[in-house]
């Protein structure tokens, strides 16, 4: 009997070490899917997770600043039909995964930290990963996993950075093919809003219409202009290296005739009062000296961490 019982209990070991080791493989399954919990405390700095098809990246961060590359996929599967309802964009935003990828490098090498990105490698014919989901995804229901996974992931990183660093910055990384070289900071403004702006009109009601709201809340001493067209402009600080942008204090509004990103779906989502302490803009990147070689695109890097890094020191939070 004896025998018996050690035999029973033994057995009995087994058989929770199995069910808990079949739990840690749903948990790690899970986390694949991009269904993770609001903050992942588990994530440790270089993880790199995917979806269940390998559509959608991120790599884990150690500093306050989360970066999304919705449009640079190249991916094309034959068993995904392209998008096809009315209205829609397909074009790919050419280089801004490499472009994300120099960022990170950039930081690392001389900040030895890295940030958060997130990146869409199914192509924006198949789908748009900066719209909500009907024209994101044109009602494929296949394709609204690789929605749900790519947009988990950005609550999981900033939810994630929020709590390390108490706040976190959010920048929606694109390409554009307008005449004017320059970058295009979407604020969530436009460009009549840009021109009031300018002339010191409306500013309490345009801030709180832009992406940098829940900044002033979080610092009220702020100053709104300033910090869209002042000396310490990200814009501003971006043409004192060199790169054209838009808008700062060297340019600080595009004409009318011009053409202007203002900031899509996941800058106005991300920066919205359900994510009180997260604040950003819409990059849209020139091609010509920005995007378009590994040269310009490390020189890009080097500017922009060091502008974001110098951003993100004065306004002390």
């Amino acid at each position: 009997m004896l025998i018996k019982r050690s035999h029973v209990l033994r057995s009995l070991s087994l058989l929770l070490i199995l069910i808990n080791f079949s739990l840690l493989s749903c948990k790690k399954e899970k986390d694949n899917l991009g269904q993770l919990p609001a903050i992942a405390d588990h994530w440790e700095v270089g993880n790199i997770f995917f979806d269940e098809k390998k559509w959608v990246e991120v790599v884990v961060g150690d500093m306050p600043l989360v970066i999304t590359v919705p449009h640079g996929g190249s991916l094309k599967p034959d068993e995904v039909p392209d998008r096809s309802c009315p209205g829609i964009t397909t074009g790919t935003d050419s280089y801004t995964i490499e472009l994300a990828r120099a960022i990170e490098k950039e930081f690392l090498e001389n900040y030895q930290v890295r940030p958060y990105i997130i990146f869409t490698h199914l192509a924006r014919t198949k789908i748009d990963q900066n719209r909500e989901i009907p024209e994101a995804t044109c009602g494929n229901k296949e394709v609204e996993k690789t929605w749900h996974a790519f947009h988990n992931y950005i609550d999981t990183a900033l939810n994630t950075a929020v709590k390390k660093y108490g706040s976190a910055m959010i920048i929606d990384l694109h390409g554009h093919g307008h005449p004017n070289q320059r970058l295009e900071l979407g604020y969530s403004l436009t460009i009549n809003d840009l021109g009031k702006i300018y002339s010191s009109i409306e500013l309490d009601e345009l801030s709180r219409k832009s992406s940098l709201n829940n900044l002033f809340i979080m610092q009220p001493s702020l100053d709104f202009r300033n910090l869209l067209m002042g000396d310490h402009a990200f814009g501003t600080l971006m043409e004192n290296e060199g790169i054209k942008s838009v808008p700062s204090k060297q340019d600080p509004y595009p004409f009318a005739t011009e053409s202007f990103f203002n900031g899509g779906y996941i800058t106005r989502y991300f920066t919205s009062s359900d994510y009180p302490k997260v604040y950003g803009w819409q990059i849209e990147a020139n091609n010509q000296g920005i995007r378009n070689d590994a040269a310009n695109r490390a020189r890009f890097a080097r500017v922009f961490a060091k502008s974001i890094t110098t951003f993100i020191k004065q306004i002390n939070l």
